[in-house]
């Protein structure tokens, strides 16, 4: 079943999308880049008062000069209690002791996503250092928001991403500028969950408010495709045992 992520930037927004039953709540500053950490007090007033009803995800950024600040960036809201925590693909992932560093937070009971630019040139192969290093999972997103993950991935790369991940043992999660029609096109390659921001505000601008319209309109779209999937899947279980 492919769960609903969905970008929040604020307390009034975390509680909307809480109670309209969205999957993962993640914690984002739309207004400093593709996946700007969001200022740490929020984040504390966000976890406060969803109180452990609701999965929480958060990013922390994007511009770490070394191992040591992303391990600041990522402990300080893992002790808040953020249950997942997105970091970029970088220069970082090549570093000697990026792998056993990352371990280390894992040992923890941290859960760690890595994110992929799809806009940018992607090496995939890091999905097995990923697997290694202990991540929870991947995702695929944008950086440049003018366009969405559609139009700068091929079906076969996306199909690609996705069963490598399952492959791993990686939740797998596809994002960047989605709409609620892009549902139709990604729910055939079974991603872990699938992420909206702008498609979801209003005016269908990520700086903007969520609108609980467009939410519930991506929920409804979703769980509807869940439903035909788990029949169909079902059908073909009756039929290799008849």
């Amino acid at each position: 079943m492919t769960q609903l992520l969905i970008s929040v930037k604020n307390v009034e927004e975390a509680m909307l999308a809480l109670d309209l039953g969205v999957n993962i709540i993640d914690l984002k500053d739309p207004n400093i880049g593709a996946l700007g950490a969001l200022d740490l007090q929020e984040t504390k007033r966000i976890l406060q008062a969803i109180n452990g009803r609701g999965l929480v995800s958060a990013t922390v950024g994007e511009q770490h000069g070394s191992l040591i600040e992303l391990v600041q960036d990522i402990e300080a809201r893992a002790l808040l209690g953020v249950d997942m925590i997105k970091i970029a693909i970088s220069p970082l992932f090549y570093t000697n002791n990026f792998e056993r560093t990352i371990q280390s937070l894992v040992s923890r009971g941290i859960k760690i996503v890595a994110v992929f630019f799809a806009d940018e040139a992607i090496d995939f192969n890091l999905l097995e250092l990923i697997k290694l290093a202990g991540f929870w999972g991947a995702m695929l997103d944008t950086k440049i928001k003018q366009e969405n993950l559609l139009q700068v991935q091929t079906k076969h790369e996306l199909q690609n991403f996705t069963q490598t991940c399952h492959q791993y043992h990686l939740k797998s999660g596809l994002a960047g500028s989605l709409r609620p029609q892009h549902i139709d096109f990604l729910i055939e390659y079974n991603p872990t969950y699938i992420g909206f921001r702008g498609g979801v505000c209003k005016n269908l601008s990520r700086k903007s408010d969520l609108s609980s319209v467009k939410v519930i309109e991506v929920g409804d779209m979703l769980r509807s495709h869940n439903k035909i999937n788990e029949k169909a899947q079902e059908s073909k279980r009756l039929a290799l045992h008849s």
